[in-house]
């Protein structure tokens, strides 16, 4: 099943943005995340991936279908971090999300860090699970209300 990892156009900005509403309804169980007056939830966070420098908006495309997007941006020297990730429901579990991860991976060599809620069970298995899956090692740590998961592209175990 071929996968397209793509930075997202100014063109597809619309795109971010509506699939930026899904993935808040989703995380809303996990964050203290509510709708605004506007019935929608915020977007201050994406709208950082659209503004700054060293902050990748990647669109991720199944068969040319958009079926997710991925944030990466700069956490300092040579540290790359996947702010925020998220495939449609109906594209889970059956390998998307570990070939877009394989192919943000290989776009930036370097170290790397991902955090997501240990309450987000789904998200945690899969986290846990991905990297070792792609070869490498990574160390685990509790930070605040976050597990954060820290390793390296320039090698593999």
């Amino acid at each position: 099943m071929p996968i397209t990892v793509d930075l997202a156009t100014s063109d597809e900005t619309d795109v971010l943005l509506n699939l930026w509403q899904f993935y808040m309804k989703d995380l809303a169980e996990f964050r203290d995340s509510e709708v605004q007056a506007d019935g929608r939830y915020r977007d201050d966070r994406l709208q950082t991936y659209l503004a700054y420098e060293e902050h990748w908006p990647f669109l991720i495309k199944r068969k040319g279908e958009i079926v997710g997007f991925a944030l990466v941006r700069k956490s300092k020297p040579d540290t790359y971090l996947i702010g925020e990730f998220f495939i449609k429901s109906e594209f889970r579990r059956n390998g998307v999300g570990g070939l877009a991860v394989s192919e943000i991976l290989q776009k930036f060599v370097g170290n790397w860090e991902i955090p997501f809620q240990n309450e987000n069970s789904n998200a945690a298995a899969f986290w846990r699970r991905t990297i070792p899956e792609l070869g490498y090692e990574a160390r685990e740590t509790n930070l605040q209300s976050d597990v954060w998961l820290r390793f390296s592209t320039a090698t593999t175990c």
